[in-house]
């Protein structure tokens, strides 16, 4: 594939790998809402290195396309992704995590979100 994708590209390229990610991600979710960690997880997909929350899936393991990390609303707050009316805003937006994961796409054209239902 090729390294410079476009944002719609990148956003085809998590479509068609969603059912490989889904069943450890809605795992971990649900794990991360069981506990009390957080009401509102997030998962960061990525190609290359991102410092940002905490690796559960290494592409190189199953020879996928997308690293995947486990994160929160509250890592992004004090990182500060989010501030202020930000903040607030992605709060409404949030779907409930127990149908949708929260993913935090980050590629080469900049970083984007979103929410998409586990596969069944």
């Amino acid at each position: 594939m090729n390294s410079k994708q476009a944002p719609e590209e990148v956003l085809k390229s998590i479509e068609e790998h969603i059912p490989f990610y889904s069943e450890s991600i809605k795992e971990v979710a649900l794990e991360v809402l069981k506990a009390k960690v957080s009401d509102h997880p997030i998962f960061v997909f990525y190609k290359d290195f991102v410092n940002l929350g905490r690796m559960i899936i290494h592409k190189d393991d199953l020879a996928l396309e997308w690293h995947v990390n486990a994160s929160t609303i509250e890592e992004f707050v004090a990182r500060k992704i989010f501030q202020g009316e930000k903040l607030q805003q992605f709060i409404k937006t949030f779907k409930n995590p127990k149908v949708f994961m929260c993913l935090f796409v980050v590629h080469e054209q900049g970083a984007h979100f979103v929410f998409h239902p586990y596969s069944e």
